[in-house]
């Protein structure tokens, strides 16, 4: 279900047309999916506000109050998460304070039956980063023109249990534009700001998360807890697996699920042509072969790989990657065997082990959701298998044999 930026049902979302002031409300989405929604108020000391979110199952509801400091520093924030089920009932779940010093955070709270206490060096101060809540970027954009007269400051931003803070470039371009991004990521969400620096609108396809937001009077907020209790959308981009055997080789696939959500996907914002992909959605889609096989004309080893792709109107490759583990910047992080699994949007271009040319077909019907299939050619995969990428309406494949 999507909410219309500005016209909602009477039976569903009545909208209540107010001069936003310090006051309003966001619609945050992914593609035809209304994924959030949040209401708030601001005043020189304090922020408080109430969303709904349903990225994940149950669905939630958050209250939250900020206090503010004269600069516009968070000082402290505050929220309870209660679920939200189908027929009324409804469950406490998680409660946090987080207090900012100006070396250090610290929240504490309860889940559920269960204590919570996360402390996190953050040298020159944090701000809060919660998901979905474009009324704090609205703090972040005052903070920037309280610059040094070039409109941008770097942010130390640290969400609710994270045990550290991560850095954020927070850009006022023009009086009527922002950009939020990472400091060595050139992809950046972009916002739409009125005259008195309040957002508008919110244009997140250029990153991975892929959300818009854009900015109402006010919202119901009971009716849309009655909409919405009981009806997740659910993880966006489920992961999943495929687990097959070809050939004697045994074949492991993990990947995540995006979905098309009314969206055109290949050549516009989701997977732009002449980009690579990373073939999924979150962490680097995983390739597992327990022998060595022929792709392409090459030899892959036994082992376990990174699958990319980079998608054209005149083809696609299948690019091959040695890199599996996170991005390491000294000899002990590179040899830590807790370093974390490579995220999709970490592509190194030197850890490229092939790349080999796919064919690409026309799906008789679309799908929903993107879907990795290993299949097997001939009796028992003696003619070997083959790797197929299907989504929208495009199946991209490519063969391969046991050596």
């Amino acid at each position: 279900m999507r909410i219309a930026a500005c016209l909602f049902t009477a039976a569903l979302v009545p909208t209540i047309l107010v001069a936003q002031g310090t006051s309003g409300a966001f619609v945050v989405t992914l593609g035809k999916d209304t994924v959030a929604v949040e209401r708030y108020t601001r005043t020189a000391t304090t922020l408080t506000g109430d969303m709904i979110v349903r990225n994940n199952a149950p669905v939630v509801w958050r209250h939250y109050t900020a206090s503010l400091a004269a600069d516009g520093r968070v000082t402290r924030y505050e929220f309870t998460n209660t679920r939200l089920f189908a027929g009324g009932a409804t469950q406490p779940a998680l409660h946090l304070v987080g207090t900012f010093t100006a070396d250090s955070t610290l929240f504490a709270g309860t889940f559920l039956d269960s204590a919570l206490s996360v402390p996190a060096a953050t040298p020159g101060g944090a701000m809060p980063l919660v998901g979905y809540s474009y009324a704090l970027y609205e703090l972040y954009f005052a903070r920037a023109r309280a610059g040094a007269g070039n409109a941008q400051t770097t942010l130390s931003l640290i969400s609710p249990g994270d045990a550290q803070p991560s850095a954020r470039l927070v850009r006022v371009v023009r009086p009527d534009s922002a950009t939020v991004g990472f400091l060595d990521d050139p992809t950046t969400t972009s916002f739409r700001l009125d005259a008195a620096g309040r957002i508008l609108a919110v244009d997140g396809r250029a990153t991975s998360e892929k959300f818009t937001a854009v900015r109402v009077a006010t919202l119901d907020l009971e009716a849309l807890k009655a909409a919405f209790a009981g009806r997740p959308l659910g993880r966006l981009s489920p992961p999943d697996s495929v687990r097959t055997t070809i050939g004697g080789a045994s074949i492991a696939v993990d990947y995540s699920r995006p979905s098309t959500r009314g969206r055109k996907i290949f050549g516009d914002a989701v997977v732009p042509w002449n980009q690579v992909w990373r073939a999924g959605a979150n962490a680097a889609t995983r390739f597992t072969t327990s022998a060595d096989l022929v792709i392409g004309g090459t030899t892959i080893p036994a082992g376990t790989y990174t699958l990319f792709t980079l998608p054209s109107p005149s083809g696609w490759k299948l690019i091959i990657s040695k890199q599996t583990k996170a991005p390491c910047k000294t000899a002990a992080e590179c040899a830590d065997p807790r370093r974390a699994p490579l995220w999709g949007t970490d592509y190194a271009a030197d850890s490229d082990f092939v790349r080999v040319d796919m064919q690409v077909e026309k799906l008789p019907q679309p799908v929903e959701q993107f879907l990795i299939r290993v299949e097997s050619q001939g009796t028992g995969g003696a003619g070997g298998g083959v790797l197929k990428l299907e989504w929208e309406t495009t199946r991209a494949w490519v063969a391969f044999t046991r050596k």
